[in-house]
């Protein structure tokens, strides 16, 4: 029997690659219902709308040379959850699928490897899901295009590899970051993975960073670099270049509709062995970077030196085994050692007028990274946003400070922890 396939674009060979018990690629896109869920409606739900998606009907498979996504004969089923988000799932092991679908009391949660899509196709995938879910439960809605339907057939569109679409074979390649700040905490053991999360009115801090004359992910770029400086001065860290990892949606500069990874990372730096920084002063180089980074001219570098790096020759002539073997350390030397760490702002979810009352809340958590202890990912919904810490340490410092500069904002927060 012929099964399609599918090629991973190159941000999804690098993560097939590195994928290992501990930084597993997963990362989590969650909603928290108003009621129970129901198992079995759930169920069928998922074997409805898989038809929908073929590329994530697949089971990621090792070439010669390459890992790439073959079509899965068998069938997704939702999982009860048991173990900490984001963590003992082989995303390479056979007939296992790039993503799982979870649920725990009202909460449904779906975990994709970063090798398959990325943010934007995760919550595709879990508006479609609960779409159906909520049919199924007897609830009518009307959907949007932020819907798929399962009856749908999937468009061509969405399987498209933008990075090569959009590569400009003689551009110039951006340049990459010296080595960064990094947290001198100590690790988790293998298997363990914890969430803090702070919710607040968006509202209110949307009208804060305004006044301030910037975005909300500038405010919250701007807060973030501020926390983490504080704490260096604080504990007295050897002082290195503080790189944040802020991905960048592309398919709002370029008129791409893949349901593939097509984001990179924009890398504002705060050099805290030059002096010291007022909020004020971070939070106007953040906001200066940002608008001049957030240009397709500096965009198309980023693309150029992501694809020329998936086409050298020598590398690809190298077989998958040996890559499997090179591409951690190129992953660690030309990418996690440049970051201190990441922040992600998902944007605002809406759902059909008809299915907010029967969801709480939405929650994005990040991938987790041995190269990046601690990561941030903000999403909101229904007038409250969810800023989430993902980390693989005991040390709370970090967050405690981030969430103490809100409260000296005049922002409530309310936070909770899957690990006390």
């Amino acid at each position: 029997m012929h099964r399609k396939w599918f090629r991973l674009d190159n941000a999804g060979r690098l993560y097939a690659s590195v994928s290992n018990p501990r930084d597993t690629t997963l990362f989590r896109v969650s909603a928290t219902l108003k009621n129970k869920v129901d198992e079995n409606k759930l169920d069928i739900a998922l074997k409805n709308m898989i038809k929908r998606f073929p590329y994530f009907n697949t089971h990621i498979k090792k070439g010669i040379f390459w890992y790439y996504a073959e079509e899965n004969e068998k069938k997704p089923v939702p999982v009860e959850e048991k173990y900490y988000p984001c963590m003992n799932y082989d995303i390479i092991k056979r007939h296992n699928f790039p993503f799982r679908v979870l649920y725990y009391k009202k909460r449904i949660s779906v975990e994709f490897t970063h090798a398959i899509t990325d943010g934007t196709g995760a919550l595709f995938f879990l508006r479609s899901l609960l779409f159906e879910y909520f049919k199924l439960m007897g609830i009518q809605a009307k959907p949007d295009e932020s819907i798929a339907l399962a009856e749908e057939t999937a468009s061509d569109l969405e399987v498209e590899d933008s990075f090569s679409k959009y590569y400009i074979k003689k551009y110039p390649v951006a340049k990459r970051v010296s080595k960064a700040f990094h947290f001198p905490y100590r690790l988790f053991p293998k298997g363990v993975y914890s969430i803090v999360t702070g919710t607040v009115e968006i509202d209110q801090i949307k009208s804060i960073a305004k006044d301030m004359d910037s975005t909300l992910t500038e405010f919250l770029c701007a807060l973030y670099f501020k926390s983490i400086i504080d704490v260096i001065e604080k504990r007295g860290y050897k002082k290195r270049p503080v790189v944040l990892n802020v991905p960048v949606n592309l398919r709002n500069l370029y008129p791409s509709k893949t349901m593939r990874n097509f984001f990179v990372s924009l890398t504002p730096s705060i050099d805290p062995r030059l002096g010291e920084y007022s909020f004020e002063e971070i939070l106007r180089y953040v906001k200066n970077f940002m608008e001049i980074q957030v240009d397709t001219k500096y965009i198309n570098q980023m693309i150029s030196r992501n694809v020329k790096n998936e086409r050298n020759f020598i590398l690809r002539t190298f077989p998958a085994f040996i890559k499997d073997l090179i591409m951690p350390w190129i992953y660690h030397f030309y990418g996690e050692r440049g970051f201190t760490s990441g922040i992600s702002n998902m944007g605002l979810i809406k759902m059909p007028l008809e299915l907010e009352d029967e969801i709480e809340k939405f929650e994005v958590y990040p991938a987790p990274s041995s190269g990046n202890i601690l990561k941030i990912t903000t999403v909101g919904y229904n007038g409250r946003l969810a800023i989430s810490f993902g980390k693989m340490t005991y040390e709370k410092e970090i967050e405690r400070t981030f969430f103490r500069k809100l409260v000296e904002f005049g922002i409530k927060v309310e936070i909770e922890t899957n690990l006390e």
